[in-house]
């Protein structure tokens, strides 16, 4: 995939509940807001949550794709600024390790993905097989980590992983609920000073989202924060990592 067009970015974390799906649905919001033809992949196919954070309720989803039974257009969802959404399954344990077979058919039905300009892949956290393939076929890896000592351990176990299972070895960080950029570095160094040390790898730091209280206040309503309050703090951070993207 590695030839087509769209970069395809995974954004992945060792650890639920540090932010990642709501940092991949704003940063599409931003992309289509540039005039990049942006798509969202939900590749938590057991647990997908990206069609709550657009107050969606999909008529068919991936587990209709790989069954056979719908296209990759008949199961893609509009969302706001015309994002695009590949929308996962909730619940359905059987998805979460995908067969060779399931691989196959998800990687061609991909492919049919024409004329996008980013692919986001919202994987799951931790460090299952799923996990593991989407970041093998991804151009690039965000890992979205927290100040939590778990989420650093975890985000480093993730890391390993896939270096040893993929032969990757650049990494994007994105350091998320923390109380400034001073935090934020202080995070990344840690993850750094462990890899250096025991990885060949390179990290590279994305960015920052400093705590806002205007996140929780939208995810609640199930609404984009950057798109209901463009000026807070968190939205002016997710803008300034977009911009790398597509400068």
């Amino acid at each position: 995939m590695d030839t087509r067009r769209e970069k395809i970015i995974a954004i992945t974390s060792g650890k639920g509940g540090v932010g990642k799906s709501s940092i991949v649905t704003n940063l599409a919001y931003i992309l289509a807001a540039k005039n990049k033809k942006t798509c969202i992949v939900d590749a938590d196919l057991s647990l997908g949550n990206i069609d709550i954070f657009f107050g969606m309720i999909p008529k068919f989803n991936i587990k209709d794709l790989i069954e056979g039974k719908k296209s990759i257009s008949e199961i893609m969802v509009e969302g706001p600024n015309n994002i695009k959404i590949i929308p996962a399954t909730s619940g359905i344990v059987e998805l979460s390790n995908l067969t060779e077979e399931q691989r196959n058919i998800l990687m061609f039905s991909l492919q049919e993905l024409d004329g996008y300009d980013f692919l986001l892949v919202d994987t799951p956290a931790g460090i299952s097989s799923n996990v593991v393939y989407f970041n093998s076929i991804s151009n690039d890896i965000f890992i979205v980590v927290t100040p939590d000592p778990a989420s650093i351990a975890d985000s480093y176990a993730v890391i390993k992983v896939l270096c040893n299972k993929t032969g990757r070895k650049d990494f994007n960080i994105i350091v998320n609920m923390v109380k400034d950029e001073q935090e934020a570095l202080s995070v990344y160094k840690k993850i750094l000073s462990v890899s250096d040390q025991f990885l060949d790898v390179y990290l590279d730091f994305l960015g920052f989202i400093p705590l806002d209280a205007n996140i929780r206040q939208a995810t609640k309503k199930q609404k984009l924060w950057v798109e209901h309050f463009p000026e807070t703090h968190a939205t002016k951070a997710l803008i300034k990592i977009c911009n790398k993207l597509v400068s």
